[in-house]
């Protein structure tokens, strides 16, 4: 996994407060995120954080938030992170997420959080292939961590990009 982004770089890769505000209510809006509390906190260009509530529905059998929800956090914040490099693309395309792989390191004590994030120096070759073949895939790292700031859960994501079939060749 490589370095976490500083706060200049973060910054650096804001979007405009629609655009997090329309990919935040795309992600809220999925049945199963809605269901078991996955909040997306904010969004950046390749970036994104998010969070769940440790509610008693979703603990596992050790009294704490079951992997689930952390698998659908990091789902979420991946996907977000994903969305943020491409927003301007949404319209006319659709994400996939094509495979996660997660490794839990330890159990998660209270509510968790988690962050997202892309390598920058892949964006523009993303962004060059979408333009040139309608399609784009990009991996994205994700640390979950605990109420008590403790990794609990790491993980990768390999998300796809393509046009929707309606704007092919238009």
């Amino acid at each position: 996994m490589s370095e976490p982004l500083s706060a200049a770089q973060t910054e650096a890769r804001r979007l405009p407060v629609p655009a997090v505000a329309a990919i935040q209510h795309a992600l809220h809006a999925i049945p199963m995120n809605a269901t078991v509390g996955v909040r997306i906190t904010d969004v950046g260009v390749g970036w994104a954080t998010g969070e769940c509530a440790d509610t008693p529905p979703f603990r596992n059998h050790l009294g704490t938030i079951h992997a689930g929800a952390q698998f659908l956090l990091a789902e979420a914040v991946s996907g977000a992170a994903f969305a943020g490099v491409f927003a301007a693309q949404l319209g006319q395309a659709v994400p996939l997420i094509e495979k996660l792989e997660t490794h839990y390191v330890g159990r998660a004590v209270g509510s968790v959080t988690a962050r997202a994030e892309i390598d920058p120096g892949t964006l523009a070759d993303a962004h060059a292939a979408f333009a040139a073949e309608g399609r784009a895939r990009l991996t994205v790292t994700v640390v979950v961590l605990d109420g008590e700031h403790k990794d609990v859960m790491r993980a990768t994501a390999q998300w796809y990009l393509r046009l929707m079939p309606s704007t092919r060749g238009n």
